[in-house]
């Protein structure tokens, strides 16, 4: 590993979570590039780490804790398979008495034929070599096929659409054994209501609370820490809409007592397929997102919700509407790849090999004294036809047609600074040959081109970084179908091609956002909260939650509130003069 990495630990905090999350661990594990580094930009020696199994066998897997409930799981093991031995089924002969005996068997949950292949093709990995033999398991080609029959996991279409019950379903990644902590929901009765996102907030940090609870998880966040040589932060994905919000509230002021010299970046996902009928539940499903956003945006060095509904606290709101995908959102597995491609590219500023931006600089860029609440915003793909190139795709387009993946907010609106990554566009793509440039003018990458005509075309904001990279988007299996047809395999827009088989790479377009657009979320949140008579709503009442509790959290987000409404019209000022 270089010497110079400085690592990052990776927190998801809840089912939806861990969906987005699984995607962008897979998005991760497909770009890796064996043979010639030279060849990516990223540097994943950030976010994994080496090892190495009971067999001496090499390992690279995740800086992770995810944490869910306990039944989430379905086949996959709580401790993975990575570094457990393969063990010889049970027999009655093994016995050590002579009674009589009755062998029973709990039937393993089914596996998809994307796991079963994942499962052969680990099979194949892990067998015994001979050492005096000329060809030996690490010769094999890891993209070659893994017997003449059999076509790797990597290569084939799968329609996983409506066989993935739970994330585990479509883990591509191996996990270190201690990567997946799971709660007991015995001990919260609401949890066994029969609908998602019955438990809030309130209960959830309740249960954190709980000795053991609290005590494990800090134990396994230590183990992590002390795993890494110059560890410089923590990225924490979690949902917000139930009692993971409360839990992940206990886990962030755990890392600021603990850790209060390292930075955090909070993700914080709300589930667009969520529609809660009963009343009670959504009541206290919204009250949960209030105080997530509250309380969460004060522990954590930046807050930045993510959704594909268009508002925060209307559960029956529209989609956001990107022009090149056919995403359902009914189904998590097909919206949360979508959030997990915003997280892979978004995070690439302290990913890439050179000119690496450390976390504290990213968050110096996107926020201002009690400012930490922050947009994002995704083209993805980013929309260039087969015959274009860069700066003609820009010419065309009035504004890069990037949508806000936070809700409520419009991150056009009076921008006061941001980051934006564009990648997978080569240097060769840029400018069509015999282009008449102005006088002086050369772009090597894609970020300098972007970067200028952003500069000659738009009032900029006080502070902008555009980051660049040349890796697509890996979007193989278990990636989903969820682009339109004139999608090619390699990401470009062309009206005339139909039936993509599969698209194996995208160009897109991600962002961080500060502006104005965030004090207006914050503001509908405010109106909201203030009309809210928790004494009227059994649930919240049920959680411990009381009027002067919930008068501290309105008041708490009024003074947020009031943070950006001052700092906004500071800058605008400072930018008239």
């Amino acid at each position: 590993m270089d010497n110079s990495i400085r690592e990052l630990v990776t927190l998801q905090i809840g089912h939806y979570a861990n969906f987005v999350g699984t995607h962008w661990w897979n998005l991760q594990e497909s770009s890796f590039v064996y043979d010639s580094p030279s060849l990516t930009d990223i540097n994943h020696d950030y976010l994994f780490k080496e090892g190495l199994t009971l067999q001496r066998q090499e390992t690279y897997t995740p800086r992770l804790l995810a944490i869910d409930f306990r039944g989430n799981l379905h086949s996959l093991s709580v401790s993975g398979s990575l570094y457990n031995p393969i063990r010889p089924e049970p027999s009655t002969s093994e016995a050590l008495w002579d009674g009589q005996i009755e062998l029973i068997k709990q039937l393993p949950e089914e596996k998809n034929e994307f796991l079963r292949d994942l499962e052969k093709e680990d099979a194949f990995h892990q067998m015994p070599t001979d050492e005096d033999k000329d060809i030996c398991i690490e010769d094999v080609n890891p993209y070659s096929s893994v017997s003449n029959n059999t076509v790797p996991s990597s290569h084939k279409i799968y329609d996983l659409s409506n066989s993935v019950k739970v994330w585990s379903d479509y883990l591509k990644q191996h996990l270190h054994p201690n990567s997946i902590y799971l709660l007991d929901d015995n001990h919260i009765a609401a949890v066994n209501a029969t609908e998602e996102g019955s438990w809030g907030f309130s209960c959830g940090f309740a249960f954190w609370q709980r000795e053991e609870v609290e005590e494990d998880i800090t134990d396994r966040i230590r183990m992590l820490s002390e795993s890494c040589g110059s560890l410089q932060g923590f990225q924490i994905l979690c949902d917000i809409h139930d009692g993971m919000g409360g839990i992940t509230n206990g886990i962030l002021m755990h890392l600021e007592d603990e850790y209060g010299s390292k930075d955090s970046i909070t993700f914080a996902t709300t589930p667009p397929h969520l529609a809660p009928q009963i009343p009670q539940s959504r009541v206290l499903m919204q009250a949960s997102i209030v105080q997530s956003y509250t309380l969460l945006s004060k522990t954590s060095n930046v807050f930045l919700p993510l959704s594909l509904r268009q508002s925060c606290l209307d559960l029956q709101a529209a989609p956001v509407s990107f022009p090149h995908i056919l995403a359902q959102i009914d189904k998590p597995y097909m919206s949360s790849s979508v959030l997990a491609s915003f997280l892979d590219t978004v995070t690439l500023p302290y990913r890439v090999r050179n000119e690496t931006m450390p976390l504290s600089h990213v968050i110096e860029m996107v926020t201002l004294p009690g400012c930490q609440v922050v947009g994002g915003s995704l083209a993805l793909p980013l929309g260039l036809t087969c015959n274009q190139y860069l700066m003609e795709w820009i010419d065309s387009n009035n504004y890069p047609p990037s949508v806000s993946l936070t809700p409520d907010v419009d991150i056009r609106l009076d921008p006061l600074s941001e980051i934006q990554i564009i990648r997978g566009i080569s240097p060769s793509r840029l400018v069509r040959p015999g282009t008449k440039l102005v006088s002086g003018k050369q772009y090597h990458t894609a970020a300098e081109l972007y970067q200028s005509f952003l500069e000659e075309n738009y009032i900029p904001p006080r502070r902008r970084v555009i980051i660049g990279a040349r890796d697509l988007l890996k979007t193989g299996s278990p990636f989903p179908s969820i682009f339109k047809e004139t999608i090619t395999e390699d990401g470009l827009v062309d009206s005339s091609k139909r039936a993509v088989t599969q698209v194996n790479g995208v160009p897109c377009l991600a962002g961080m956002h500060q502006g104005k657009g965030i004090g207006n979320i914050l503001h509908k949140l405010q109106t909201v909260a203030e009309k809210l008579d928790v004494s009227k709503v059994p649930r919240l009442v049920d959680e411990g939650m009381d009027r002067e509790t919930w008068a501290d959290t309105v008041e708490e987000l009024r003074k947020i509130h009031g943070n950006y409404s001052s700092k906004t019209e500071t800058e605008s000022s400072d930018d008239e003069i």
